[in-house]
Formats: structure tokens, sequence, C-alpha cells
């Protein structure tokens, strides 16, 4: 992930993070991309940040998950000016910066346009779930288009809890109680620490041998026929057996397609869903996965609608498309 920060060709204070430039400092920062590119992208801010330590996730009120529950609204706005609100969005969010666009109303829009089946190995940063605009805490995926500087809440894709599990059962198998993963967590229940996991209190040793038994299956479960994509399985279809304690119901209910995110120098990050099925599938060496873009990022986009002279709205579409019959290549 790559960008620059604007400077103040006066005082040469760098907009972004308030650092005093030397005289001879350019008009732009250049940094090097995941591809090893220059890349010339001017963010306009905010930069998100990682949540302090004493900060709480943000948790929607009850208003808003009966909203995101039953999207009414969203459904008719994807069918009513959705493509000029589009389009004025990415030239706003790619000057101005913030984010904007619910991610439901692009999803509704959209719909089977935003998935592509990709090789994992092209993923190889996630984006934190919750982050810190400099004002509040917010859950990553409420918008589909964003402006802002992603690069301090992205992190290597194998650094996380769930991928740290899913690379150690797929190791260990059904020996996984001798794996550290395991026997950290079992040390925390035995203390009288209980353990969250999907939302899910953990504070017997039986439940947890269910977390790791729901992963044993939904590894052997890809091992055997890859990574489905979800509206062709039914709840438990993906593990073949009942989850127990592992999980909501509400979240088998809103579980989707691994989400992925364009950043703002064109390459792919895992985002919101799908952290156990691409670790599983990095993991087996699975080639080919379904994959759904849930966010794009402003400035990319808008450079790409200049370069194939189409609006932003077509420009995604058509960079979709070829993505399809070529694969995803970083633009």
């Amino acid at each position: 992930m790559t960008g620059h920060l604007r400077l103040c060709k006066s005082c040469f204070i760098c907009h972004g993070c308030g650092i005093v430039c030397r005289p001879t400092a350019r008009a732009v920062i250049e940094s090097k991309s995941d591809t090893g590119l220059a890349n010339q992208y001017t963010f306009p801010g905010p930069v998100y940040k990682r949540l302090p330590p004493d900060m709480r996730p943000p948790a929607p009120a009850l208003a808003r998950r009966f909203l995101d529950w039953i999207p009414v609204h969203d459904y008719l706005a994807a069918r009513s000016g959705f493509t000029s609100r589009f389009n004025r969005t990415v030239a706003r969010l790619a000057t101005e910066g913030g984010s904007g666009l619910p991610a439901a109303q692009s999803h509704f829009h959209f719909g089977d346009a935003l998935f592509l089946t990709i090789d994992p190995k092209i993923v190889r940063t996630r984006l934190r779930d919750n982050f810190f605009d400099g004002n509040r805490a917010r859950w990553i995926g409420r918008h589909f288009l964003d402006g802002g500087d992603w690069r301090p809440i992205l992190q290597p894709i194998d650094r996380s809890f769930s991928h740290e599990e899913i690379v150690e059962i797929c190791r260990l198998r059904r020996n996984f109680r001798e794996g550290l993963c395991y026997r950290r967590y079992a040390d925390n229940i035995n203390s009288g620490v209980a353990v969250r996991r999907n939302r899910v209190t953990i504070d017997a040793i039986d439940k947890l041998d269910s977390y790791f038994e729901y992963y044993l299956a939904l590894i052997e479960n890809i091992e055997e026929n890859g990574v489905v994509p979800r509206g062709d399985l039914g709840l438990k279809d993906q593990t073949g057996q009942w989850h127990r304690w592992t999980r909501s119901l509400w979240q088998d209910l809103a579980e989707r397609d691994i989400g992925v995110a364009i950043s703002s120098n064109g390459s792919l990050v895992r985002h919101t869903s799908g952290k156990h099925r691409m670790a599983a599938a990095l993991a087996l060496g699975v080639d080919r996965i379904p994959v759904e873009i849930r966010l794009v990022h402003a400035g990319w986009l808008l450079r790409r609608s200049r370069a194939l002279r189409l609006s932003p709205k077509e420009a995604l579409l058509a960079t979709l498309k070829q993505a399809r019959s070529k694969g995803w290549r970083v633009k």
C-alpha cells in the first residue's frame, strides 16, 4: 500500500503527520508500492489509525442493526439515481478524502459483477476490521468507497490470530491439542480467563475443542472441495456438521464470500469476512478462490476512470470484467 502526503510549499509541514520537512523536500513524498514501483497518488486524508488500546470497537445501535437486516432504503437507493451518485462520490472522495456510499447499496446495484475468482497468493495484506479516523472508532465495512490513507491499518495477511490458528490446525490436524494456539487458550480457560473468538465466549475446554473441531472440518472440506461460493452452500454445508459453541446463528446468516478491497495502488487486500477460509486456502495451497469486492479506493478508481476514458462506475465494471477473463493485475 502506497501513497504520498501533501506538503505546504511555504512552511514544508506535512499535513498528514505534522512533521516539519527540510526546505529541499519535494511537494509530494514518494514511497514504494507492493510491486516496487513509485505511486504518485496523494492521499487527501484522513490517515486511519489503529484503535488505541483503551478504545473499544464500535457497537451498532439497535436501529442500525435493524436497517442492516432489512435494508429497504439501500435496496431502493441502489435502483434510483445510483450511477450519478456513485460517480460524484468517487470524484469527491478522491479529492477530499473520507468514505461514502453505503456498502449495501453497491451490493444491491452491482450484484454478481463484484464477484471474482482469484489466486489467493496475490492477496498479501489485510485491513483491520476497526480503526480510528482521528475522531472516533469505526468499522471498516460500512462503506463501499473510501479515499483515506489505509497504510496504518494494513497488516501482512499472516499476522492475525485466525490465520495462526488455521495454519496450526492444517499442520497438526486431529492432534490440534498439541499446538501452541490450543495450549495458550486452554491455559487461559484453566486459569479462569475466558477466550473470546467469533464473538462467542469460550469458557470451557469442551467448547474450545468444538471451536478447533469446527475449523478442522472446514479445512478438510476445503481440501476436498476447494472454497465453495456461499451461494452454493446451506448454513452448515461448508463443514458438514453443526458448530455448537463455535459461532452464533447471526454469524451464519450474515456470512458472505471472502471479502477483498481494492487499494490505492490497485492491489487486492483481504477485507471483513472470510479470514479463516482465506487462511485455509493459503495453507493448503488452493490456487483458486471466489471473492467479493467490498471496498474500493476512490483514488485508484478515479485514475482507472481517466486511463480508460470511462465514468468511474463503467471503469470499475470494465476492470472487473477483464479480471474475470485474464486474472487480477495491479493497475
